[in-house]
């Protein structure tokens, strides 16, 4: 007689699951987009998500070798600098191109829609400012991720959402709260490290080229989304052996609940 239960295998073969990954290239100044994509090859991924990529053709390039057809550009560069586009690449085709301002086009967020096995998932590709300079820098990124959170709370509640690339700032922890990541938990949002329980604080994903000291708890690329409606099943920050930007890639396998 066979058992009711079901195995571990034949629940991960009925769930829905996809990999993602984010990055921020340094537009492209450490590496071509064929060495990007070659260094993320081995993740079988779906989906990525790049922040800082050149204009033109470069993240058509970077997919191709991830056997990803699908291509979105952004249409502003983040800060008005030159070649820092937000950009997503895909396998599964995106449709429903939206480029979301942040109180301003200096910041923007980068956002299509795939579909997954059928099922809809809004993807948004981002690179948030930093306020750090004084009170009125800080007040100005304030306003402009609440700007994105507002755009967020406004979308259907069964929209399946998730967000990635630089958030430039860390994850809450036990000692200290971050002010922007308590913004998305409020609305219900979260990043993959807590279904990982990976413990950023002693990580980092920037400033790869700074010495070490200055790099710990420097964790600012994430990977984020409704916990109700997604799980990280597996993930961690992708350590290259040669770095090909300042940033260090993160990416996550997620299981649709």
């Amino acid at each position: 007689m066979q058992s009711e239960s079901v195995s571990d295998k034949e629940v991960q073969e009925s769930s829905i699951q996809f990999r993602v990954a984010a990055y921020n290239v340094r537009v492209g100044r450490q590496a071509t987009p064929e060495e990007i994509g070659n260094a993320l090859k081995p993740y079988d991924l779906d989906i990525v998500c790049f922040s800082e990529t050149p204009a033109g053709d470069w993240t058509k390039r970077a997919a191709a070798v991830l056997d990803m057809d699908h291509v979105v550009v952004g249409k502003y560069s983040t800060a008005g600098h030159t070649d820092k586009y937000k950009t997503i690449a895909s396998k599964t085709p995106l449709y429903g191109y939206e480029e979301i301002l942040m109180a301003d086009t200096l910041h923007t967020v980068t956002r299509a829609v795939t579909r997954i096995e059928g099922r809809p998932i809004a993807i948004y590709s981002v690179h948030f400012p930093k306020g750090w300079r004084d009170q009125a820098h800080i007040d100005e990124t304030t306003g402009k991720v609440n700007a994105f959170i507002s755009h967020l709370k406004e979308r259907p509640a069964e929209e399946t959402v998730v967000v990635m690339g630089d958030f430039n700032f860390v994850p809450s922890n036990s000692d200290s709260n971050s002010m922007y990541h308590e913004m998305f938990i409020d609305i219900g949002l979260d990043f993959s490290w807590r279904d990982l329980a990976i413990d950023v604080t002693t990580r980092n994903t920037s400033r790869i080229f700074k010495p070490e000291a200055e790099r710990i708890d420097r964790v600012i690329d994430h990977i984020l989304y409704d916990p109700k409606m997604v799980k990280a099943v597996d993930g961690e920050i992708v350590e290259l052996a040669e770095p090909l930007s300042d940033h260090k890639p993160v990416w996550a396998q997620l299981e649709l609940r």
